[in-house]
């Protein structure tokens, strides 16, 4: 367990991821079937190009027909994020997802200092999207997330928000991290 305590945690900038985590959904599913909607052919083309170039291909598809502010959100940790913005901490959005939807939902929160987020080579998830926190925010940072797929950006955090993970995921993590806060699964 590392040795940071909550109080010092919460004077370090916060990362926070969008799928599972802000947004209770995943949206390169809604990608997936949007673009299987509206365009099979060209959605099945998409898919069999490598992840990062396919996420993109098929938000080209689906992009018109998303809004984030139909998303659902988990409003708890959305409200808690709301108290640590006006403690004035810095927050980023990062995400796996697409960076024009990522833009989006940024945009829709007002919360955020800045945004990260795939492109059509790099999909910002694990150790990608560990680099990338760790280089923005090199004296460390908080990181909120909910699934597997986060563990090492946890392992490059000073400290970790938990976020609708399985209980597995939540016992082994608050063994293994500082933990700043907890949403469970609702």
């Amino acid at each position: 367990m590392r040795s940071d305590r909550p109080q010092a945690l919460e004077s370090l900038p916060l990362a926070v991821d969008l799928d599972g985590t802000l947004h209770k959904g995943e949206l390169s599913w809604w990608s997936l079937r949007v673009a299987f909607w509206l365009n099979p052919w060209k959605a099945a083309r998409a898919v069999t190009r490598p992840r990062p170039a396919a996420k993109q291909a098929l938000c080209d598809i689906a992009l018109r027909h998303f809004d984030a502010y139909e998303l659902r959100w988990n409003e708890p940790f959305e409200s808690w994020l709301d108290q640590q913005e006006a403690l004035d901490r810095p927050m980023v959005l990062a995400s796996g997802a697409t960076r024009e939807m990522v833009r989006r939902v940024a945009a829709e929160f007002d919360l955020f200092d800045t945004f990260l987020a795939s492109d059509e080579t790099t999909n910002l998830t694990g150790e990608a999207k560990a680099e990338a926190l760790s280089a923005l925010f090199p004296d460390g940072f908080v990181y909120a997330g909910n699934a597997r797929q986060d563990w090492p950006v946890w392992q490059a955090a000073r400290g970790a928000v938990l976020v609708n993970c399985a209980p597995d995921l939540e016992r082994q993590a608050r063994e293994a991290f500082a933990v700043e806060a907890v949403f469970p699964r609702e």
